[in-house]
Order: structure tokens, then C-alpha cells, then sequence
């Protein structure tokens, strides 16, 4: 009985402990700083489309994203959707033929935690995971029936974060140049696939389902879970600008693969080079 003392009276502090902690949680949220990220630039995005025919796109088109982010030493939620249209050029038996349009969009949400072993007053690594939803569409006139394609990508990653902080407390002179105290930071953001799903069609585009005076978006499509591979990479060089708000430079890596059927199988690589606006709202 004796053995059993000790672990039933931490069992039973354990709910007035949580009461304890559970308001300072709730305040330590409420008081995160929150920064709106709005930006733009320029993504080089490359595919290859096994659905007709190994078919390879090559396209350099804008990109915008918009997030928010509440951001700490200790914790980090970011919430961020990416949208770039535009035109890719497919090569095909050594004949470059423009593709119509071309739509890639991705909604995101990241949840990162400081991992304090390994953190000192210049260095933060923060691990959690991701979330992401990404869908492209494209068409191809010259491909008649099959013009229209379209797949889907649900995501569940590991994430690591590590960050650098190389801030200037004192003003330096290198050069012809004058560096001056400003807020700086490097970071870099590792995402790996865990539990892929992807929606993907058949050998083909085209479907039956319009000749029974039924057509449907997704008769041709199916959905797999474990299925697939995802991978995505971030590096940033953020500063201060003005009232602690900030510019960053970006640059995103993101590769993306249905399966590894090759009856059926797409895969895509987007290049992105953005600068952000991040305004300070709390």
C-alpha cells in the first residue's frame, strides 16, 4: 500500500495542477504577437504529367500569399495560403507547345514548439508539424478530350524550424557601408510528408459521365490515403523596417508526387522567390 501512496496523491493533484496552468496558457495565447504577411513574387514551377503521356511543363509565373502568424520564442502558429497562375510550356517529341492556364493553390497551417535543449540566446529550434491542403489544375488544348486535369494533395508533415538571430545592438561601419541596430533573423523550415492522400485520375481525363447526361468532376478520380510524397522547404531573411514591422525575403522549395504508378503519376517541383510585408496587429 505504501508503494501506491506517492502516485495516488500526484493523480490527485494533477486536476489542480491543470486549473493552475490552464488560465496562464489561456493569457500566454491571448498575448502572442500576431503579424498579417502579405506577399509576392515569382515562382518556377516544373511538372510532369504521366496521365496521357510523360509530358514535361516548364513555366515562370507570379505567386502571392497571404498568412497569419503568431510567433514567439517558445511557440509559433502560422496559417498561409499560396496562389500562382499562369502559363507552362510543355516539350513534347522536341516541340514546345504553350499551355492555355495553369492554376496551383495551397492552404497551409504549422504548429511549432520550442525544443529547449538545444536553444541558446542566439539559436531557437522549434519542432511540430503541418498541415496542407494543395490543388493544381491545368489545361492543354492540343491534348482535345483529355484538355482539362486536376489533382489534389492532403498533407500531414513533420516540421523543424531553426532559427538565428542576428540582430545589431551597436552600430558598424564595413567599408563604404554603414550597418545600423535593426532586428534580423535567419530561419529555415524543413517539412516532410508523414500521411499523404492524393486525389489523381485515371490513364486518362476524359470520363463516360456526360454521355449519361451525368457529368461529374470527379468520375474519373480517385482518392488514395498513404499514398504519394510531399516535401517542402523554407529559408527566410527577415528585418525590421519600422514600428516593429518587417520585410522578409523568401525563398520556398515545394515537390509534390501522386504515387509511383506510371500509368497515372504526376509530380511537381515550385521554385518560389517572395518578399513579404509583415504588419505587426498585435
Amino acid at each position: 500500500m505504501r508503494l501506491l501512496t506517492i502516485p495516488l496523491l500526484c493523480a490527485a493533484a494533477l486536476p489542480a495542477l491543470a486549473q493552475k496552468d490552464a488560465p496562464e496558457t489561456t493569457k500566454y495565447r491571448k498575448t502572442m504577437p500576431i503579424h498579417l504577411e502579405l506577399g509576392a513574387g515569382i515562382n518556377n514551377s516544373r511538372y510532369t504529367d504521366f496521365g496521357t503521356s510523360p509530358i514535361n511543363y516548364r513555366g515562370f509565373m507570379p505567386a502571392v500569399t497571404a498568412a497569419i502568424r503568431k510567433e514567439t520564442d517558445k511557440r509559433e502558429v502560422a496559417t498561409s495560403v499560396f496562389f500562382s497562375p499562369g502559363t507552362y510550356r510543355m516539350n513534347y517529341n522536341d516541340i514546345s507547345v504553350a499551355s492555355k492556364s495553369n492554376i496551383n493553390l495551397s492552404i497551409r497551417q504549422s504548429r511549432l514548439y520550442q525544443l529547449r535543449v538545444f536553444n541558446t540566446e542566439r539559436w531557437n529550434l522549434k519542432l511540430g508539424g503541418t498541415a496542407d491542403i494543395a490543388v493544381t489544375m491545368r489545361t492543354n488544348p492540343s491534348l482535345m478530350n483529355n484538355a482539362i486535369g486536376y489533382n489534389a494533395f492532403t498533407n500531414l508533415m513533420a516540421s523543424g524550424k531553426i532559427s538565428h538571430d542576428i540582430s545589431t545592438a551597436e552600430r558598424h561601419k564595413w567599408w563604404f557601408f554603414t550597418i545600423k541596430p535593426k532586428s534580423r533573423k535567419l530561419s529555415w523550415q524543413l517539412d516532410a510528408g508523414v500521411v499523404n492522400g492524393t486525389l489523381a485520375n485515371n490513364f486518362i481525363y476524359s470520363n463516360s459521365s456526360p454521355v449519361y447526361n451525368k457529368p461529374s468532376l470527379w468520375d474519373s478520380h480517385s482518392y488514395k490515403l498513404f499514398s504519394g510524397f510531399r516535401m517542402s522547404s523554407r529559408f527566410d531573411y527577415e528585418f525590421e523596417v519600422f514600428n516593429r514591422n518587417t520585410l522578409k525575403l523568401s525563398y520556398i522549395w515545394d515537390a509534390m508526387m501522386t504515387g509511383k504508378n506510371n500509368d497515372n503519376r504526376f509530380q511537381q517541383v515550385n521554385n518560389m522567390l517572395l518578399l513579404s510585408f509583415n504588419i505587426k496587429m498585435r
